[in-house]
């Protein structure tokens, strides 16, 4: 009777101990998570130059006249900021989508290349008007849905996993503004004849992208990924009659911090001695 009783002791803590081990080896992944992004897209592209503005071969001639037409953006053609909130699922140990809400800003600039350009500002039959201006800039305002997914070459969950992305944003203008500086503040008095001469922004455009990325951490925990999206391309401008054309390439980089709020799926691994 107490072989019996030993017998079924030592049976029953092997397959406990044997439970246990197993259970060791199996991860719970979750499949929900939420995302706080920021980044900063920088866009190359050629200017469109207003009608408004004067060409005068007396003052700008030089070797880049013809091509810049006597002003020049300062720095890059567009620079644009954003942030947002984003959820993200995942499809497969590999596939990741994510969408959200994304909230731009994009600033671009006409600058002179002197120490000012020539605005029109009234004509009629005998005279024409024109003031000295030093830069103009526009600054649009956007709320943005981000669509994209990610592809992880390697399944398992390291704390550092490469991956590239590819994915889109549609960008709706709610805000813009303009601001004038002129070299004379005496001139400042014309600053609305000026503002009110400048054409308004799409009231859509978007931007697509590809790129790499790396994540850094345990996606069961929170983490951290960090992309960089090259090419980025506009789309949706064609008819801008703003300064940027639509003709418009650059790169990008992202940060993102994202927290687990679903576990769904697990992953077992089996470790042979």
């Amino acid at each position: 009777m107490k072989k019996i009783v030993f017998i079924s002791v030592a049976i029953f803590l092997i397959a406990t101990t044997a439970t246990k081990a197993q259970e060791q080896q199996t991860l719970t992944m979750p499949r929900l998570r939420l995302g706080v992004e920021a980044g900063i897209d920088v866009l190359f592209g050629t200017i469109n130059k207003p009608a408004q503005i004067r060409e005068s071969r007396s003052y700008y001639f030089d070797g880049d006249y013809d091509y810049n037409c006597g002003f020049v953006s300062s720095g890059y053609d567009l620079n644009a900021f954003y942030f947002g909130i984003k959820p993200e699922y995942s499809l497969s140990k590999r596939f990741v989508i994510t969408s959200g809400l994304r909230f731009s800003t994009y600033k671009t600039a006409i600058i002179s290349d002197r120490d000012y350009f020539l605005w029109k500002i009234s004509e009629d039959a005998i005279n024409t008007n024109y003031v000295k201006i030093e830069s103009i800039s526009q600054r649009n305002y956007c709320i943005g849905i981000p669509l994209e997914i990610r592809f992880f070459p390697n399944e398992k969950d390291y704390i550092a996993r490469f991956y590239v992305v590819l994915g889109t944003v549609l960008n709706f203008v709610v805000s813009s503004n303009n601001e004038v500086v002129f070299p004379n503040p005496l001139m400042e008095k014309y600053s609305s004849d000026v503002l009110s001469q400048i054409e308004k922004p799409n009231s859509f455009h978007g931007i697509a992208y590809a790129g790499v990325g790396l994540k850094i951490g345990k996606m069961e925990h929170p983490f951290g990924r960090v992309e960089v999206h090259m090419p980025s391309l506009w789309y949706g401008n064609k008819d801008s009659k703003t300064f940027m054309n639509a003709e418009t390439v650059g790169f990008g980089l992202q940060m993102t911090v994202l927290i687990p709020v679903a576990k769904k799926y697990q992953l077992t691994y089996t470790i042979t001695d």
